[in-house]
């Protein structure tokens, strides 16, 4: 991807034109392309009213471009509206019992805390394992592994300071011991490679509004077809039937697909925005991988060279997501940088961003 093909991308950003936006894991920008889609979907409804036969086909469609993305099966696809409800998807689905045992990070969002600390009712235990200068590793969680333990559930990139986790190796020991293994990936799809065919993972959920650059309001989450009948229903509507369009015949037959948890009409708006911004950026995908881990190495050498700050992130492994010391955010705002507070200052560039944002951002620093 070379600087001119960059360029062109960037004008079609609106929002690049303002500020020098590098907080892509709080909310990704949103394209012209993606943008004039959602708008295109409203105005047909506006004025020619309903239409579902095509926004069914647009769900199929994007769920079959959701998959090859992260090369899984189209049935092993179902869309919610936000990750936190995919991780009760497993919370609420598995039949864990007083004794048992889940093991989660520390450093999480909250999304992937509450979901599992609610069944202290139920006498299930969340161990949170501590961070180690900065650094979580699949050793690091496998070593509070006792017989209780019946789950694993991570952030394969930690909101907080980019930590990466082998989510290869850890769904390796999960698969050769029984349990379960969940992963919140929003803060790495579309920024990272994932492919779960080289993987072990039960169950992967993630939004679309951060590097992915789609709309907010809608994920979808990976469930694995061996694991799937492991998980009990904690919902269930006419769309979750193996003939969801038959509305004059009841006939109680769950799909054998991961659409058994989708209960009713979509989010058919958001789903068009979410299949033009894959479609808009799968031709990049590995361009993106390798562009987001090039910037971030430059952030992070240059960081590194300034004594008054601390890196915060680990440099055994790399995200799009650098964290150090510092407050204050307002002084970035009032100079045009967008950039986060978790702790310390978090900045997340994406592919778009250039050379000369970063060192322009080094600069400031």
């Amino acid at each position: 991807m070379n600087k001119q093909e960059i360029e062109k991308f960037r004008k079609e950003i609106p929002l690049l034109s303002e500020k020098i936006y590098l907080d892509n894991a709080a909310m990704g920008a949103l394209h012209n392309t993606v943008v004039n889609r959602i708008q295109n979907f409203h105005i047909e409804r506006q004025v020619k009213g309903s239409n579902f036969p095509a926004w069914w086909g647009v769900v199929e469609e994007t769920r079959k471009l959701i998959a090859n993305w992260i090369n899984a099966k189209p049935e092993e696809i179902t869309y919610l509206w936000n990750t936190t409800a995919g991780i009760n998807v497993a919370s609420q689905g598995l039949e864990l019992t007083d004794g048992d045992e889940v093991i989660i990070p520390d450093k999480e969002f909250p999304a992937n805390i509450y979901p599992w600390l609610a069944l202290k009712e139920k006498g299930v235990k969340t161990k949170i394992v501590p961070f180690e200068n900065n650094e979580l590793t699949a050793e690091h969680i496998i070593a509070m592994v006792t017989e209780r333990t019946k789950v694993i559930s991570v952030s394969w990139v930690s909101a907080t300071n980019g930590n990466k986790i082998d989510i290869q190796t850890l769904g390796r020991y999960c698969k050769e011991n029984n349990i379960f293994f969940v992963v919140d990936a929003i803060q790495g799809f579309a920024m990272t490679e994932l492919d779960l065919a080289k993987c072990h993972v039960d169950l992967l959920v993630s939004g679309f509004y951060k590097w992915a650059m789609g709309p907010d309001g809608v994920s979808f989450v990976y469930i694995n077809e061996k694991s799937m009948d492991k998980l009990k229903m904690p919902w269930v509507g006419w769309a979750s039937m193996e003939n969801p369009f038959e509305y004059e015949r009841v006939e109680y037959l769950l799909s054998k697909s991961a659409r058994r948890y989708e209960t009713g009409n979509m989010n058919f708006s958001a789903i068009s925005g979410v299949n033009e911004t894959l479609s808009l950026l799968q031709p990049m995908q590995k361009e993106i991988y390798h562009r987001v881990a090039r910037l971030t190495q430059r952030l992070r050498k240059g960081i590194d060279a300034i004594p008054s700050l601390t890196l915060l992130s680990p440099t055994s492994n790399e995200s799009g997501i650098t964290l150090f010391s510092g407050r204050g955010i307002e002084t970035f705002e009032r100079n045009n940088f967008k950039v986060n507070f978790r702790s310390g200052i978090r900045v997340s560039p994406h592919f778009y961003n250039t050379e000369e944002e970063i060192d322009r951002f080094l600069n400031h620093l």
